[in-house]
């Protein structure tokens, strides 16, 4: 008895000096972290044209981004950003809303899919990041695509139908990025390893590089993407062979009022509708005004046009008018109204007048709305 009773003491000094030892360590771990912030967007929208009407996700994601320093006082960091979208209603293909399908191709109807995953270590010479993530044909040219519900049909970064992720253009897999930006200075660099075909390259399966410059209330910027293993007739996380596609922005940015402008030409990046890919160019501009007493109030329209040189045996033109007025209750609430006319022609030479209407709500958190 009198030994068991010296063994419970035993083992509870012995506990109590290991407790101490953890709350009070020798060697304290520096306080290095940035920060780390959830955020995300709840987006619905009701529309219809006279194909139907329904309610549908409007790109509804969640998530995480962090930032830690090699150690405390460094110039170099860690970052990382995961997100992924969450389809809170059932699709419907009756009603289309937005150029962005949101999930990767032939994940459209995943109840979760993954948008964004990307780690990367920062330098006072640059940025270095891996994984899926925005391209820099995106940071170059994207200003055309502020639009809440409708808008960027033919900056080339939701190409034929995806999120532009086999080709490099939208939220780019497998990709490895450098980025040095500095004071009004960008300058993205790109490559993916992916290895969907035969056509295995050595260096990378494609290549993006794009730039831009701010000066004063302009900004000028140009982009160039190619695709170096695509296939003949793609299917699942595949490009088209020979696809590339060089654009160029100009925009203006002055108290309230916003306006850009994208031209594009390209080579296999987009479709007809009838699924044949093309050579062609793009056009689409954008404005935008904030009004009311504490500008909670904002006018914008935009227009797409995509049209296949003259080369091609085709008749197919693409081109899209859209206009939206927006109430902001909050930096992160706010309601929208728009309307969209589809004024194409189809490859037979047929029009192809469409007309959508359709009323949106966000709610943003840790994501403050434009």
């Amino acid at each position: 008895m009198k030994f068991k009773l010296l063994l419970v003491i035993f083992l509870l000094i012995g506990f109590s000096s290991f407790t101490q030892e953890i709350e009070e360590p020798k060697y304290k771990i520096p306080n290095v972290l940035r920060s780390v912030e959830p955020y995300g967007s709840v987006r619905f929208a009701f529309g219809g044209n006279e194909n139907g009407t329904g309610v549908v996700d409007h790109s509804t994601r969640v998530g995480v981004k962090g930032e830690w320093d090699f150690s405390e006082g460094s110039d170099y960091y860690f970052f990382m950003n995961a997100e992924v979208g969450i389809n809170l209603s059932r699709k419907n293909d009756f009603v289309d809303i937005s150029s962005d399908p949101g999930a990767p191709y032939g994940k459209a109807n995943n109840a979760v899919f993954a948008r964004v995953g990307l780690i990367g270590i920062g330098s006072p010479y640059g940025n270095i990041s891996l994984g899926k993530q925005w391209s820099v044909h995106y940071a170059a040219i994207g200003d055309v695509d502020t639009m809440y519900l409708f808008g960027g049909d033919a900056i080339g970064v939701y190409n034929a139908g995806t999120d532009g992720g086999s080709s490099g253009t939208g939220r780019a897999d497998n990709a490895v990025k450098y980025v040095f930006s500095k004071d009004n200075f960008y300058l993205g660099l790109q490559g993916q390893f992916r290895n969907i075909s035969e056509n295995n390259e050595k260096f990378a399966d494609t290549y993006g590089i794009a730039s831009y410059y701010k000066l004063n209330t302009f900004k000028i910027g140009a982009s160039f993407n190619k695709v170096l293993d695509g296939v003949i007739d793609p299917t699942h996380g595949e490009a088209a062979i020979d696809d590339e596609i060089f654009s160029a922005l100009l925009a203006y940015s002055f108290s309230d009022f916003d306006f850009s402008i994208t031209a594009s030409t390209f080579n296999n990046h987009e479709i007809t509708d009838e699924g044949m890919y093309y050579e062609g160019w793009g056009l689409e501009y954008h404005f935008k005004y904030n009004f009311g007493k504490n500008k909670e109030w904002s006018v914008i329209h935009n227009t797409s046009l995509l049209k296949p040189d003259d080369s091609e045996n085709t008749e197919y033109v693409f081109n899209r008018y859209a206009f939206e007025l927006a109430r902001r209750f909050s930096k992160n609430t706010l309601i929208v109204a728009g309307f969209r006319f589809d004024n194409n022609k189809l490859s037979n030479g047929q029009s192809s007048d469409l007309h959508t209407l359709a009323i949106g709500f966000y709610y943003n958190f840790n994501s403050p709305l434009q």
